[in-house]
């Protein structure tokens, strides 16, 4: 392959990786706190807490559908209403999250 050849080709690949990584730090991850409302199959229903926070959390979020598809199934298979958890994921639409991990949290306020 020429020179020229295969400087194209390393343009190309840049091109493309700059195309593909462009689409990938759109998306906005998030970390969220709160009791889980319900729990059923790959979706949960997440109170949020935002008690104490300069809310960057807007209202709308103020309780989530959490798509658990992504999400290990251990990190959430135990879980109950009214536990509290922190849960991160992408934000979808502005409305919904695709999560990625669930932690239990011990709330500030327990003893």
């Amino acid at each position: 392959m020429s020179r020229k050849g295969l400087l194209a080709a390393a343009l190309a690949a840049v091109v493309m990786l700059g195309v593909v990584g462009s689409g990938y730090s759109q998306e906005r991850y998030l970390r969220l706190e709160g009791h889980v409302q319900w729990i059923s199959g790959q979706t949960m229903i997440l109170a949020t807490n935002t008690e104490g926070m300069d809310s960057y959390v807007p209202q709308a979020l103020w309780s989530v559908r959490v798509d658990l598809r992504e999400v290990p199934q251990d990190e959430y298979d135990t879980l109950t209403q009214g536990d509290f958890v922190i849960v991160t994921g992408v934000l979808v639409d502005d409305s919904w999250l695709a999560g990625t991990s669930i932690e239990r949290a011990l709330e500030a306020d327990s003893p």
